[in-house]
């Protein structure tokens, strides 16, 4: 018993002690952000007639109500007819296709440089569709937008200048905006998580010079760094980070534009959240366990941006670690098990960082507002992140066990359910549950433990609430968005 009571004891402290170092990466990233002096991009500006050929790509499923939108925004693109092709990638097996087929129809009789690629069989996915459509086009540069972004008209003007001022350059991300922001508190979060991605995260490292990952939509490629690299693989659900990590392997350099931003609109259900949340969570674990070998054995990266790239990729394994610390932290909590010092000491340390950390990663993004409302967002943003510890743990541990699944796209509005419906644990009912159990047995065995585990008990139960709300509201009937 008291062996099993060490063993305990040593990998609670563990876990413990990676997720300090992991809080304490973000606070790094925070600090670069604050501290280091701002980059630009040099953009060339070549003669009109010596602009290069660039192919748009539209990879869509199941997305029939954005077609129209995002063609026109493409189409309004300040770039020569003659030097711009546009490729609809629609794997949709629903009514949208014949949307498709006929926006595509209409602009091809306006003479626009444009095809639809169907596929019938969706191999490698979001990864498959891009590698179909390269294969169809000779264009030295590609821009890839995702249906639910609306590009600036100067968008390649910036973005294919800045890759031809440098040639080392494989892309170019730009920021993402948010169309639907201010919809709900809901958006207001998800705003400003991403713009902690954004304006702090990837900023800090386009400052440091650390490889800026690709975010699969709103950037342009070089062709030849996609070849060089292997091209689109479909082996992760984050192919974009894959590519964009393998790309560096092989020497190119990342660019990155946070002054060139791309509307996009945020899903407005949690269940569309959590889906999107579970994607991203389990391909970068994927992309961790495919690329952290190979880097740290053949990479030209120095050794600190080794450890960088790894923190980066590893990062979502928090949600993985920290259930299994509370886990191992309920029999020291009912006071059959007492820990040691060591324990105590590396608990205040992670407690300290897990809370500051975050904060000032949070506080640092988004647009300059009132107190309140950034303590809302910021608030509101870790709680509901903690509501996703048992999706995003799952995440993980599937991608860590090679568990591969399907590749299920974010859906936007109410009115686009295609995804959600035959997704499991889709009531919230398993958040629900674990976070009334937690509440309860903290209760009857340490009440004061409640404000320690007030966040996650909050998130469980508030992430868990909204999905049951959510398939209210989608039961019911809904006016299309446009």
């Amino acid at each position: 018993m008291l062996a099993a009571e060490s063993s305990i004891e040593l990998f609670l402290t563990l876990g413990l002690a990676i997720l300090a170092i992991f809080s304490l990466n973000l606070a790094l990233l925070t600090l670069i952000r604050l501290l280091t002096p701002a980059r630009t991009l040099p953009i060339a500006t070549p003669a009109e007639s010596d602009l290069p050929k660039v192919l748009i790509q539209l990879p869509l499923f199941n997305e029939g109500e954005l077609v129209e939108r995002i063609l026109g925004a493409v189409v309004a693109i300040d770039w020569p007819r003659d030097r711009l092709e546009i490729q609809v990638l629609d794997d949709s097996i629903d009514g949208s296709l014949a949307l498709s087929r006929h926006a595509v129809a209409e602009l091809h009789k306006e003479g626009v440089q444009i095809e639809l690629l169907h596929r019938v069989d969706r191999t490698a996915f979001k990864a498959g569709a891009l590698a179909a459509g390269l294969e169809r086009s000779d264009a030295p540069f590609v821009a890839i937008f995702d249906a639910d972004f609306i590009p600036p008209t100067d968008f390649l003007r910036k973005t294919v200048g800045a890759l031809v001022a440098g040639s080392d350059l494989a892309y170019v991300q730009t920021r993402w905006a948010h169309i639907n922001r201010e919809e709900s508190l809901l958006t207001r979060i998800q705003a400003r998580l991403l713009d902690s991605h954004f304006c702090v995260e990837q900023e800090a490292r386009w400052r440091l010079g650390l490889p800026v990952p690709f975010n699969g939509t709103c950037g342009v490629w070089r062709r030849a760094a996609i070849l060089d690299a292997g091209g689109w693989e479909g082996d992760t659900l984050t192919e974009d980070l894959d590519l964009s990590l393998r790309a560096r392997l092989r020497g190119w350099r990342s660019g990155y534009m946070k002054d060139v931003t791309v509307p996009g609109v945020l899903p407005v259900s949690t269940r569309a959240w959590r889906v999107q949340q579970f994607r991203w969570t389990k391909g970068f674990v994927q992309c961790s366990v495919k690329l952290t070998p190979r880097i740290w054995r053949d990479s030209p990266l120095p050794l600190w941006q080794r450890l960088m790239v790894s923190l980066q990729m590893g990062q979502p394994l928090a949600f993985v670690i920290g259930s299994a610390c509370l886990f191992m932290g309920l029999p020291f909590m009912a006071g059959a098990a007492v820990g040691g010092e060591t324990l105590g000491h590396v608990a205040i340390v992670t407690s300290i960082l897990g809370f500051a950390a975050p904060i000032g990663f949070l506080v640092l993004a988004g647009p300059r507002s009132s107190l309140r409302r950034t303590a809302t967002e910021v608030l509101g943003s870790l709680v509901l992140t903690s509501g996703l510890l048992l999706s995003n743990a799952r995440a993980g541990v599937e991608a860590l066990m090679g568990h591969q699944t399907e590749f299920v796209r974010t859906p936007k509005a109410r009115s686009l359910q295609g995804g959600l419906v035959k997704m499991r644990w889709r009531n919230g009912a398993i958040e629900l549950g674990a976070g009334l159990g937690l509440l309860g047995f903290t209760l009857l065995e340490q009440p004061l433990a409640v404000i320690y585990l007030a966040m996650v008990i909050g998130g469980l139960l508030g992430v868990g609430t909204m999905q049951m709300l959510d398939g209210v509201l989608l039961s019911k009937p809904v006016e299309t968005r446009h």
